[in-house]
C-alpha cells in the first residue's frame, strides 16, 4: 500500500472515530432524556394541577405493580361467589390506584404515559371539544401481532375504506343466514356435553369458557372465510395457538426489547406467524382466482341470498381509483377480526352462563321461550329471532359495580 493510500485510510478511520465519538453523547442524551428525564417533566407538570399516580420507575414504569396487582386479585375466587363487582379483579390495579389518588390519576406503561379519567364531566370534555386528543390506545406490541394493523388500529381514508367495505358483512340481513350454522354448533357442544353427563352418572363439570371457545372460533371463521371455510380453519387454529402464547407473555413485566430475542417461545411463536401469513396469503391468493368465476355463477342464478364473508367483501373492493385492496391489507384484517371477535364472545357467553346459573327462574323462562317458539328438537332460524324476547332481550338487573372512596 503506498503513502497516498496509507495516509486516506488512517484519515478516514480518524473521521469515522470522531463522528461516533460526537454521536455517541447525542444518542446517550436522547436515550435518556427519554427513558428518564422526560417522565420526571411529565410527572411534575401533572403534579402541579393536582394530578398524581404510582411513581415512575426507570424503563418500567409501573407494569411491574400493574402485573403483581392482578396476579393476586385473579389468584382467588370473587367474595362473595355472587357479587357482580367485578372491578377489583378484572382492573386491580385501576381499582387500587384510583382509591389512593381519585378519579383522575397518571399510570406508565414502560416510559408511556396513560392518564386515567374517571370523572364524568371531565370525560365528556373530553370527547366533545377534545376530541383530537383522544387517539386509540396504542397496544402491548405483542397483542399488536396478534390484532393485526385492521380497522381498529386505522385512521383516516384508510379506516373509511376498510370501514365502507366491511360494513355489509354486519348488516342484520347477513348475519341472519349465520344461524343455522352457529345452531349446529351449539347443540353439537349441547350433546357433547350430555354425553359426558351420562357417562359420569348423570352430573358433569365443564369449564364453559374452553368449550365456548370452540363455538366463536367456528362462527368467526365460517363469518370471515365463507365458503372458504375448512382452509381458514387451519389458519384461525394456528392464531389460537400465538394467543395462548401471546397470553402468556402479556402477564409479564414487560422489557423492551425481549421479544426480539431469540427465545424458545419467541421462535416458536415468530413460527406460527409465518405460517399463519403464508396460510391467509395463499388462501386469498384461490379466492381471487376464483372471484371472477363466483361472481357470474351468482349473476346467472340471480341473488342467490348467499353469505357475504368478510373475504370476499375485501377482495371484491375497489377504491376510488378502483384499485384492489392490497393482500397485506387483507391479512391485517383477517387477524384483527379473529382477535377481536374470539375472546369477546367467550367472555360474553361465560358471563351470560353465569348469570343464568345465579338466576335459575330465568333459566326457566328462556328455555319455555325457546321451546314454545321453536319446538322441541328444533334448531331457532332466522325467523324465529324477533320473537326470542326474553332471550334477546334479558331483564336480569345486575347492581352496578361500586368502586369503595377513600
Amino acid at each position: 500500500m503506498g503513502a497516498p493510500e496509507c495516509w486516506w485510510s488512517t484519515w478516514r478511520g480518524l473521521a469515522v472515530a470522531v463522528t461516533a465519538a460526537c454521536l455517541l453523547p447525542h444518542v446517550a442524551a436522547r436515550v435518556t432524556d427519554a427513558l428518564w428525564w422526560r417522565p420526571r417533566r411529565l410527572e411534575a407538570h401533572f403534579a402541579r394541577q393536582g394530578v398524581r399516580g404510582p411513581p415512575y420507575r426507570f424503563l418500567v414504569g409501573c407494569v411491574r405493580e400493574m402485573v403483581a396487582l392482578m396476579a393476586e386479585a385473579t389468584a382467588k375466587p370473587m367474595s362473595p361467589a355472587t357479587s357482580h363487582n367485578a372491578l377489583p379483579r378484572v382492573l386491580a390495579f385501576y381499582h387500587y390506584w384510583r382509591k389512593i389518588y381519585g378519579p383522575t390519576f397518571l399510570i406508565w406503561f414502560g416510559p408511556t404515559p396513560r392518564l386515567t379519567v374517571a370523572d364524568p364531566e371531565l370525560v365528556r370534555e373530553i370527547f366533545l371539544t377534545r376530541a383530537e386528543a383522544f387517539d386509540r390506545y396504542e397496544a402491548h406490541p405483542i397483542v399488536r401481532q396478534l390484532e393485526g394493523d385492521g380497522l381498529v388500529s386505522l385512521h383516516g381514508d384508510k379506516w373509511a375504506l376498510h370501514r365502507r367495505v366491511l360494513a355489509p358483512a354486519f348488516y342484520p340481513d347477513n348475519l341472519n343466514r349465520l344461524v343455522p350454522h352457529v345452531g349446529r354448533s351449539v347443540a353439537a357442544l349441547a350433546e357433547r356435553w350430555r354425553a359426558m353427563a351420562c357417562a359420569s352418572g348423570g352430573e358433569v363439570e365443564v369449564d364453559v369458557a374452553e368449550w365456548f371457545q370452540a363455538v366463536a372460533e367456528e362462527a368467526i371463521t365460517r363469518a370471515t372465510f365463507g365458503r372458504s371455510y375448512a382452509s381458514g380453519r387451519v389458519v384461525f387454529r394456528m392464531q389460537g395457538r400465538l394467543m395462548a402464547f401471546a397470553s402468556e407473555a402479556f402477564r409479564k413485566v414487560l422489557v423492551p426489547g425481549y421479544r426480539f430475542l431469540p427465545t424458545k417461545k419467541n421462535r416458536m411463536s415468530w413460527g406460527l406467524d409465518r405460517e399463519i401469513r403464508r396460510g391467509l396469503v395463499q388462501l386469498i391468493g384461490r379466492r381471487s382466482d376464483a372471484a371472477e368465476d363466483h361472481e357470474a355463477e351468482i349473476k346467472e342464478k340471480g341473488n342467490s341470498g348467499g353469505f357475504r364473508d368478510l373475504l370476499g367483501l375485501m377482495i371484491n373492493a375497489r377504491d376510488k381509483k378502483s384499485q384492489a385492496m392490497p393482500v397485506e391489507e387483507m391479512v391485517e384484517e383477517c387477524k384483527t377480526f379473529f382477535f377481536a371477535g374470539k375472546q369477546t364472545t367467550t367472555n360474553l357467553l361465560t358471563w351470560a352462563t353465569v348469570l343464568l346459573a345465579m338466576h335459575p327462574e330465568w333459566q326457566d323462562r328462556a328455555r319455555q321461550e325457546v321451546l314454545a317458539v321453536c319446538g322441541p328438537g328444533e334448531l331457532p332460524t332466522k325467523e324465529h329471532l324477533h320473537k326470542l324476547k326474553t332471550v334477546r332481550h334479558p331483564h336480569i338487573t345486575v347492581p352496578k359495580p361500586k368502586v369503595p372512596e377513600g
